[in-house]
């Protein structure tokens, strides 16, 4: 294997985390579903996981903590994006209602 590429337990647990978040996503929304991806990212070098499957060898390999990073920025600006999109469409509300009032 590469050096330079992340190890196939860091891909398929990198994979399930995005897998998951969208299948939250469509539950609990954006927001919520970046949360509790970013979490399960955090902790996929953190303690030991609770399912053996989740479970990943060898991470502080540099690969294997760039493409958790990679994830991790994505996921980040995902949540950015979205909440700036909220906070807009909720001052475009306000903006409407205000304008009713008078």
């Amino acid at each position: 294997m590469n050096a330079d590429q992340p190890t196939p337990e860091v891909i398929k647990a990198l994979a399930s985390i995005e897998m998951q978040r969208q299948r939250k996503e469509k539950q609990l929304g954006v927001p919520a579903s970046c949360g509790w991806a970013l979490r399960e990212l955090y902790g996929l070098f953190g303690r030991r996981r609770r399912t053996p499957e989740a479970a990943v060898e060898d991470t502080t390999r540099p690969a294997n903590v760039a493409a958790a990073t990679r994830a991790i920025e994505r996921l980040r600006r995902l949540a950015r994006e979205s909440g700036q999109h909220a906070m807009l469409k909720g001052a475009a509300r306000l903006q409407r209602s205000w304008r009713d009032a008078r």
